[in-house]
């Protein structure tokens, strides 16, 4: 759900099991009588972990993983058609991101494209499919099941696939094996749901209990599985009060029961199987992001009303100030902001919640799943699908890009329109970084959709900088008692900041405030042969590794060419002669360094082929005219000892 409306119950007074006991054995025997239903229901809330039913319901296993990714793998006409489907969503993306010599993509590449799957067919965002995942993990901390699952699956991939790399059916088995995972999970949590309405699992039930059951199912995901019951007594209690305390349970009930209504009778007088039953349980994993889209833009207009000068930026004194006099509760700490990459602190004295980024993160999503957590959709994703597209490549010329984007819009960009002098400059300036063309999946290139998009692409950090943590994980990484500013916090922030003094403003006004939203000259490419091992190498080293294939080649093609020039060089001498050395012997030292360039993944197997044609092409040339040059030189020097 959206940030307001997990308040109310998110945030409501939490108690111990131990609290639970305490207060059942201080009343007196009357009072027992009375509350002892209410405390159990109470109990049964923020004790879950003790009767684990639905947490535990349908976790996987390595055994789980391997043995669908096999299933997927070899997967026969019926899970063909399937594969084509999902060949088909990622194709677009695949085909513009960079291979290596075989044609398929590296391991980060992978993570990449099936990352933003997920993340635009689903609202899924599932840890462990982040380009970067590993740079926050500390080494020693245990990885949860949303980590080790794509890392399992993709591990056992590699192992199988050698270093050829990953084609596209076989990313797209990695992605259907995912979604295996995914249906078995809601399956068995759909399991305990029967389970606790004494329904059969053999046998077709009337729709009336099939929608209670989903009722429960869905509170459950609503819940992050953190739900249980002893009996059907406890269960009806126990959703009455969730349904009181959940904020605008009223509109998704509303959804849920308009998406099991399509498969039933008007009068509810049919019956259904388990089998389809579980159909609409996976589905309302499925499509639970097109629900939850509307309260995420809800989310960004409410920003967008409290924005200054810079598009897509709010101060953080009128973030906080809007949390004071308004239902919103924004009272995210400034450090936790700046963990999450939501916060621009590019002006110290005037930090900005970066808009998109905020939407986007952690605190707004649902961790629905032990798998994946329902988040914010990242709208620049449906924009980098269409120039990806329109383009059909990993580079594109900066002029073309130009001109895809102002005709492309978006949200809250109209278009056609004419790009600002500064904003093709920055093109451009991306282009002459990357000599001569735009990289589509750089970092460069994503900052510069920030800037013609504030308000739908995310302003991209620099990899290890930020972190996609829970307020939980935050919370124990640092010690912090709690993720939110206190009271007296917020109102220390929102008074020192003039500009923010009324109410629910950001003020139109704000000193020597401008419109101009930070640049960073950093650059960063996925590449084709990025090793999980080496984030670092994709940093400012980039325009290294090409000077020196630059370098390599031309030093090839020169010691190939004039390898029989005597006078290019010479070790001592014999009976007052110069001994040369042949030229030639300069190309095992270059050839190595080529090769250790592209074993590090700097240099990409496309550039390595051209550098290695270009040394054969010059050697071919020599042999051509080698007898004809020799003829001249001898002509004019001495002839010289090997």
């Amino acid at each position: 759900k959206a940030h307001h409306q997990r308040g109310p119950f998110a945030r409501a007074t939490r108690y111990s099991a131990n609290d639970c006991v305490t207060m059942t054995a201080s009343m007196g025997l009357k009072q027992k009588s009375c509350c002892s239903r209410a405390v159990v229901i109470l109990c049964s809330f923020v004790a879950a972990a003790e009767a684990t039913s639905f947490l535990r319901a349908g976790q996987v296993s390595e055994e789980d993983a391997a043995r669908s990714l096999e299933s997927e793998l070899t997967a026969g006409h019926a899970g063909d058609a399937r594969l084509r489907r999902l060949q088909d969503l990622l194709g677009p993306t695949y085909k513009t991101l960079p291979k290596n010599a075989r044609g398929n993509l590296g391991h980060q590449a992978v993570r990449y494209v099936l990352h933003r799957l997920f993340v635009q067919q689903r609202g899924w965002f599932i840890r462990g499919l982040e380009p970067n995942n590993e740079t926050w993990r500390p080494a020693d901390k245990p990885a949860t099941v949303k980590e080790w699952v794509p890392d399992f699956l993709q591990g056992r991939l590699e192992h199988l696939l050698g270093d050829q790399g990953t084609n596209l059916r076989e990313l797209a088995a990695v992605a259907a094996a995912l979604e295996d995972l995914v249906r078995k999970e809601a399956v068995g949590r759909l399991q305990t749901a029967y389970e606790l309405h004494g329904l059969p699992l053999d046998q077709p039930v009337s729709e009336r209990w099939v929608q209670e059951a989903m009722d429960t199912y869905f509170v459950a995901y609503l819940k992050k599985g953190n739900f249980s019951a002893e009996d059907t007594m406890e269960l009806h209690y126990k959703k009455q009060l969730f349904a009181r305390r959940y904020a605008g349970y009223g509109e998704v009930a509303a959804w849920l029961n308009g998406l099991v209504g399509r498969r039933m009778t008007p009068a509810r007088t049919g019956r259904l199987n388990f089998s389809a039953v579980s159909d609409l349980a996976h589905e309302v994993g499925e499509t639970f992001y097109a629900f939850n889209d509307l309260e995420c833009r809800n989310l960004k207009r409410t920003l967008q009303g409290l924005e200054g000068k810079k598009a897509g930026r709010v101060r953080l004194s009128a973030f906080y100030n809007a949390s004071l006099y308004s239902h919103w509760r924004f009272n995210e700490k400034a450090d936790y902001l700046k963990k999450l990459g939501a916060l621009d602190d590019s002006d110290p004295q005037q930090p900005k919640v970066i808009v998109p980024n905020y939407v986007m993160s952690r605190p707004n999503c649902l961790e629905a799943s032990n798998l994946y957590a329902v988040c914010c959709r990242n709208e620049c994703e449906d924009l980098m699908a269409y120039l990806e597209k329109q383009i059909g490549s990993s580079v594109a010329d900066p002029a073309i890009i130009a001109e895809l984007v102002a005709n492309l819009p978006s949200d809250t960009v109209a278009a056609p329109r004419n790009l600002s002098e500064s904003l093709l400059d920055r093109l451009y300036q991306v282009a002459r970084t990357n000599f001569g063309h735009v990289p589509l999946h750089g970092r460069l290139f994503a900052q510069w959709m920030h800037h013609a998009y504030p308000r739908e692409c995310p302003y991209p950090y620099e990899v290890g900088t930020t972190s996609p943590q829970t307020p939980d994980e935050w919370m124990q990484e640092t010690g912090h008692q709690m993720a939110t500013a206190s009271e007296e916090e917020i109102k220390q922030q929102v008074a020192s900041d003039s500009c923010a003094s009324d109410a629910l403003q950001a003020g139109s006004d704000c000193g020597d405030e401008t419109d101009e939203l930070p640049w960073s000259e950093a650059e960063e490419l996925l590449t084709a042969n990025f090793a999980t091992t080496t984030p670092w190498l994709l940093g400012g080293c980039s325009w290294i590794a090409r000077l020196s294939v630059v370098v390599l080649a031309s030093a090839g093609v020169a010691a190939a060419t004039l390898g029989s020039w005597h006078r290019f060089a010479h070790w001592g001498t014999k009976d007052g002669k110069p001994i040369a050395v042949p030229a030639r012997w300069l190309l095992v030292p270059l050839s190595s360094a080529a090769i250790a360039l592209y074993a590090f993944g700097l240099l990409d197997g496309t550039t390595f082929v051209l550098a290695v044609g270009a040394g054969l092409i010059a050697m071919t040339v020599k042999q051509m005219t080698g007898q004809r040059l020799r003829r001249l030189l001898q002509n004019s020097s001495p002839k010289l000892p090997y």
